[in-house]
């Protein structure tokens, strides 16, 4: 009995190394020659390899694309207009969906001083606890979308300091920093009433129109391409 095990662990073995040989002489094989030809040469072959690859993934994504238009059509074909509106809220107080009106920019910058002489956690300096209270006032006052120097937050959108740097996300900012918000100018102007009082520059001015991004966008993708030399 053990021998018969032995034979077929052996046989076993002879089946893996097998399919292993078969696979690495089926596989296109990159040769890399120490001539510069040579190397061109293999350049131009990944190139190719990539830009293939990539025209496949733009396929898929446009595809998937196509698929999202049709689910979207379903639904909205399938619901009534009352839901569709409300999802459509739903969207934009989420992030996902632009959001355009009435509204607020107010720019908060650093006071015009020697910054040597002072720390960041000075009243002079614009934190990131001040852009969190701010972010916090507007959206109780009903905003209906906010931006910080473009980028869309949302009420649980982290806003945090490291040494004199804030970020907003993932995203480093920098002062002056912009915060612009979509809503009842009035109400959220009344909303730096409730912030703590600081030596810095505060400018407000209403905007007649207003449009801020969702939160994510598509990137455009660039593909690569072989140019004849």
């Amino acid at each position: 009995m053990r021998t018969r095990l032995v034979e077929v662990s052996f046989v076993s073995i002879g089946l893996v190394i097998g399919v292993i040989l078969a696979l690495q002489i089926g596989t296109t094989p990159v040769y890399v020659g120490s001539y510069p030809l040579d190397q061109i040469e293999v350049q131009k072959q990944l190139l190719t390899t990539f830009s293939t690859e990539q025209e496949q993934l733009k396929r898929r994504l446009e595809d998937v694309q196509a698929r999202r238009d049709e689910v979207r059509a379903i639904i909205e074909r399938h619901s009534s207009p009352q839901l569709v509106e409300e999802l459509g809220e739903l969207k934009s107080y989420a992030g996902f969906d632009t959001v355009s009106g009435h509204g607020v920019r107010i720019t908060l910058n650093d006071k015009a001083i020697d910054r040597i002489n002072y720390t960041s956690l000075n009243q002079y300096f614009v934190q990131a606890a001040d852009l969190r209270d701010l972010m916090n006032a507007l959206f109780l006052q009903d905003a209906q979308a906010i931006s910080i120097n473009g980028r869309r937050v949302l009420p649980l959108t982290a806003v945090q300091s490291a040494f004199d740097t804030i970020f907003v996300g993932n995203l480093q900012i920098s002062a002056p920093f912009v915060v612009e918000a979509v809503g009842n100018p009035e109400a959220l102007k009344y909303a730096l009433t409730l912030l703590p009082k600081k030596e810095i520059s505060i400018y407000t001015e209403d905007v007649s129109e207003l449009t801020i991004a969702p939160q994510e966008t598509l990137r455009p993708l660039n593909y690569l391409s072989l140019t004849q030399q």
